[in-house]
């Protein structure tokens, strides 16, 4: 059944996990009612400017890099000379080969662990995960955006923020944000770590039908 807005316009479904053809992607099919001419018109000139360095380096280096070096020839398309990392403090380690690797590659490097400013989280009653300290930092996804836009970062990059922090870092940086890591404590930061075992797919009741 169609679906409609508040105008009564009809709106896209978006129910694209369920579908089982995705003819969208080589056969031309378009179930949205959004023609080729309005998406294309609905990005800005800087947005086109990413989509075809993006395209680039999917279409030349396809299954051939990491997403580390992706990142990198990304940033290069772009013209960027400078890069800025957010990252959690429990990757601290792993920040540390992150920077040496972009400084490597000639870039402008900037890193701001989450912990900075050292704010109590008691100054906004905010729960600990060990209670007994008397102080313990609360994570702060806004300042590290803020100081590394101060440092003149062009690409924003997020190394491990936590679930909730991470939207507001993307949503505080000036320019655009791009996801290097994804925290998941459990899995070694493979959150797909849950989809591809079937343990896994049983403790969370998203077995296939059939699937033992």
């Amino acid at each position: 059944m169609d679906k409609q807005n508040a105008e009564g316009d009809l709106i896209m479904q978006a129910n694209c996990a369920d579908c089982k053809s995705h003819a969208c992607y080589t056969k031309g099919v378009n179930c949205t009612g959004v023609d080729a001419a309005e998406a294309i018109a609905a990005y800005t000139e800087d947005e086109r400017k990413l989509m075809e360095a993006a395209a680039y380096v999917e279409g030349t280096f396809y299954s051939n890099i990491t997403r580390l070096e992706e990142t990198a020839e990304f940033a290069k398309q772009m013209g960027y000379k400078k890069l800025g990392m957010a990252f959690c403090i429990g990757l601290n380690a792993e920040a540390r080969c992150i920077a040496k690797f972009f400084r490597q590659k000639g870039f402008e490097f900037y890193s701001v662990c989450c912990k900075t400013c050292s704010v109590a989280k008691k100054e906004l009653g905010l729960k600990q995960v060990k209670p007994e300290l008397d102080h313990e930092a609360m994570c702060n996804p806004k300042m590290q955006a803020r100081f590394l836009a101060e440092n003149g970062a062009e690409l924003f990059i997020a190394c491990g923020l936590c679930v909730g922090h991470d939207a507001i870092f993307n949503g505080s940086c000036p320019g655009p944000v791009t996801t290097l890591v994804v925290k998941d404590r459990l899995l070694a930061h493979n959150p797909l770590g849950a989809i591809y075992s079937r343990y896994w797919k049983r403790k969370l009741g998203i077995m296939d039908e059939g699937e033992v």
